[in-house]
């Protein structure tokens, strides 16, 4: 375990699930705050804006407890909380296209979210890209890598995946149904791709510490067809809510800058870190990489009987 975590080994889980509830409820009631300040500009800046205030107390709150994993949920938290709020602009019109965007947003969020749930230990654990990035710049790690990387970075991420949203849910009604059932069908399936991908996974993971598989890792399932299977569904679902702004209205193309942005992360940045930590620690994975696809999802080939 790394040094700086050892301190809070005595909170356990269920002390550190509430205490970062406590801290979300926090970073709730600035955001409140900072929207009633920043209203005069707008519902769709002023967001922004009790975003990024929300996402400034996350990071004081993970800075106190120096964890940054406190931030980790707030990825898939705050997507269905502003998507709520932007429908409310519209009275809750019950338009077809936007209750399926709901569905989608909020299927999705629950999924991801227990997960996290699920599987963070507690405060004593913290993500180990984080505390790479801790090791590697220790004076500047705080407000560069932490507060901007961390925190700041994917919250503006996520706020461009969110744009699709603005139009469909606080825009004005009407939209073309095929291509939002069309939509449903890609967001439903890509969050139940990622279902199903991490609960392959933990099921191997607990395999392994039980000792009752002596594979290296995983490559069966949904893993077959993808070296990152969640990641595929997570870029995915980002599309999906692209495809319902697209049903709104085709002057709604520019709202596609967030799922490309995510595609542009996963691809040059996640995949390939997690690929060079696997290869690294995994025999053989390296040799692995060369005949597998890395993110887009491809049935896996039989080998040809002799």
């Amino acid at each position: 375990m790394n040094p700086h975590l050892i301190k809070n080994e005595h909170y356990g889980k269920s002390r550190s699930l509430l205490i970062v509830t406590v801290g979300y409820i926090l970073a709730l009631i600035g955001a409140v705050g900072a929207y009633s300040y920043a209203a005069p500009l707008g519902p769709f800046w002023a967001v922004l804006i009790a975003d990024i205030f929300a996402t400034i107390i996350i990071w004081a709150t993970g800075a106190v407890l120096m964890n940054a994993s406190l931030y980790d949920p707030y990825w898939s938290v705050i997507p269905p909380v502003v998507a709520l709020f932007w429908w409310s602009l519209s009275g809750f019109d019950m338009d077809p296209g936007r209750i399926m965007m709901m569905l989608v947003v909020w299927w999705w969020a629950i999924r991801l979210t227990s997960n996290w749930a699920r599987d963070w230990p507690g405060l004593h654990h913290e993500d180990w890209r984080y505390q790479e990035m801790r090791a590697n710049n220790p004076k500047t790690y705080l407000l560069v890598s932490n507060l901007m990387g961390i925190n700041m970075f994917p919250t503006l991420l996520v706020f461009l995946g969110m744009l699709p949203m603005w139009p469909v849910l606080a825009g004005d009604a009407g939209s073309n149904l095929l291509l939002d059932v069309v939509a449903f069908i890609i967001g439903i399936g890509a969050a139940t791709i990622q279902l199903f991908a991490d609960g392959q996974m933990r099921n191997f993971r607990f395999k392994k510490k039980k000792n009752q598989t002596n594979q290296a890792f995983y490559t069966d399932g949904l893993w077959a067809w993808s070296r990152h299977p969640n990641y595929f569904g997570e870029v995915a679902m980002w599309f999906s809510l692209w495809l319902f702004a697209m049903s709104a209205g085709l002057d709604n193309w520019w709202t596609g800058i967030g799922w490309l942005a995510m595609l542009v992360l996963f691809l040059f940045v996640s995949c390939p870190w997690m690929d060079r930590r696997s290869a690294a620690k995994r025999p053989g994975y390296a040799d692995y990489m060369k005949h597998s696809t890395m993110f887009f999802m491809v049935p896996p080939v039989k080998p040809k009987d002799k």
